[in-house]
């Protein structure tokens, strides 16, 4: 059985889940904990079932609604059959689709009403649900920013509607968290204890820095960006690949990579608008004299912690007199270009420069 498709209700509707839930024993215990080893993004997928699972044992408990129970159970069961089942065509009947999506606003629901009932037993404070193991775990409900302070001194800033799963006390070798939604992170350096964020089928691990994340429940991709510090990233495929982080790659300030989920392929690249990583009296340095092009790709460098890529044979006779003191990167590039006569294309997050060269002058 392929568990990591099942969505909430699928789980929820499933017997060996069921029984995991309601009457666990070794067996389930251990299948079901290997499971989220494996796959911890699925955290909240099997959070989701649990509730929909135990909700709808406190509506048995009440006699009232006891003599629904078996009818929701059918209802979702049978909903979820027919979902798989239905031939594409056949959605595209409008008479089937309203029946269908009526179902589906049934299932709806029945959650919302199994929130209502278990949420004095999973809310310890507001945003705050504690679960097993002594894990907390935080949602932003606002409209604003959530400061998460995690126990380590590390900083996380939570979007409107992001989830942070955590220990309170970080415990274990490494600081594990685990995010649904976007969030800025700002961790305190421990070389001795990685920081590991998991987030829709991505991993990040630094040992101090600060990054962010945005990992959308049902968003294609998973981006990360870095401001400071360097940061490893890779595919959580703990089970399929011997060492998963060797075939991740390595982010640098000014750089994010872009997880795209469905085919588990990473792609590195150049942050929207590059941030300078050096004081503000030294851009003052930008201002060039009849200076070599290595001079000035070497200040780029310097500048904004990106590698550029040109051909020192075929531009050693290029020089350049200009001031670039107000412009962003990709504006000093095209100024460069343009006074050079030549072109620059980023590739895997590097500036590549293409220059037939110049005359050398007398």
């Amino acid at each position: 059985m392929n568990y990591y498709q099942f969505n909430a209700e699928d789980l929820a509707a499933d017997d060996y889940f069921k029984e995991w839930i309601n009457a666990p024993t070794p067996e389930t215990e251990a299948f079901w904990k290997e499971f989220l080893r494996e796959y911890p993004e699925r955290y909240y997928q099997i959070e989701e079932a649990r509730r929909l699972v135990t909700g709808l044992q406190h509506i048995q408990q009440t006699p009232v609604l006891s003599e629904t129970v078996d009818t929701i159970w059918n209802r979702i069961e049978n909903t979820l059959e027919e979902s798989r089942t239905i031939p594409m065509t056949r959605w595209l009947n409008w008479q089937r689709g309203w029946k269908i999506a009526a179902s589906i606003g049934l299932i709806l629901g029945i959650g919302l009403l199994v929130r209502q009932l278990t949420k004095k037993e999973t809310d310890a404070a507001p945003g705050v649900a504690r679960t097993a193991d002594e894990w907390v775990e935080t949602v932003n409900e606002a409209n604003q920013i959530m400061q998460v302070q995690l126990a380590d001194g590390s900083r996380v800033d939570l979007n409107k509607g992001g989830r942070l799963r955590y220990r309170t006390e970080l415990a274990g070798a490494q600081r594990e968290v685990y995010l649904t939604g976007e969030a800025f992170f700002d961790v305190k350096k421990n070389p001795k204890k990685p920081f590991v964020v998991y987030a829709n089928g991505l991993v990040t691990k630094v040992l101090g820095t600060s990054f962010r994340i945005k990992a959308l429940v049902d968003a294609p991709t998973v981006t990360v960006t870095v401001r400071t510090g360097r940061v490893s990233v890779y595919p959580n495929q703990p089970g399929r690949v011997h060492d998963p982080e060797s075939k991740g790659m390595v982010l640098t300030p000014n750089q994010e990579a872009v997880f795209q989920r469905d085919a588990s392929t990473l792609n590195k690249t150049l942050v929207e608008s590059p941030r300078l990583l050096i004081p503000q009296k030294e851009v003052l340095a930008f201002a060039f004299d009849d200076a070599s092009a290595a001079q000035v790709f070497k200040a780029i460098e310097r500048a904004y912690g990106v590698d550029v890529i040109y051909d020192e044979e075929v531009m050693r006779y290029c020089t350049l007199t200009l001031s670039l003191t107000d412009e962003d990167l990709f504006q000093k590039l095209d100024v460069i270009c343009k006074v050079l006569d030549a072109d620059y294309k980023l590739i895997d997050a590097q500036v590549v420069i293409y220059s037939k060269g110049c005359q050398k002058l007398n």
